[in-house]
């Protein structure tokens, strides 16, 4: 859906696409915060998870370049789908792709690390993050074929 035909649609699609530009808003935010965090203050971020770390140059910048700029990309995609509606809805697909891989990679640890309370935390947010995002794509008004 365009920019052009969105003052066209039926009411129930604009809701929908405006839901679903809320969503990617909110994994804007998100990703925003999580770049700020494992980028620029990567000490930071992994004490917030209870990771531990040597403090060693290459150990910080270990983090900067894995999650940091994991969280960069996503951040950024985001941005562009917001700002260039015909992009949307790849972006949108992207994030949600992703967001299964970290779900099921959390999953994956759990068979083959063990179960922790702080997995289980982990999965919990990682999963609803999933499923707010996974909602905007499916409310997002596809086109027809």
């Amino acid at each position: 859906m365009t920019e052009d035909s969105e003052s066209t649609a039926p009411k129930s699609g604009r809701i929908r696409l405006w839901y679903a530009r809320v969503i990617m808003g909110l994994a804007l935010l998100m990703f925003l915060f999580l770049t700020q965090l494992y980028a620029f203050t990567p000490l930071n971020g992994i004490d917030m998870f209870g990771v531990t770390l040597s403090g060693e140059a290459h150990s910080i910048t270990f983090l900067r370049t894995s999650l940091g700029a994991m969280f960069s990309s996503l951040f950024f995609c985001c941005l562009i789908g917001l700002v260039r509606p015909q992009h949307f809805l790849t972006c949108l697909t992207f994030v949600v792709g992703v967001m299964t891989m970290i779900v099921a990679l959390r999953l994956y640890g759990f068979a083959v690390d063990g179960i922790t309370p702080k997995n289980i935390s982990e999965l919990r947010n990682e999963g609803l993050g999933w499923l707010i995002f996974l909602s905007g794509w499916i409310a997002y008004p596809k086109a027809k074929a």
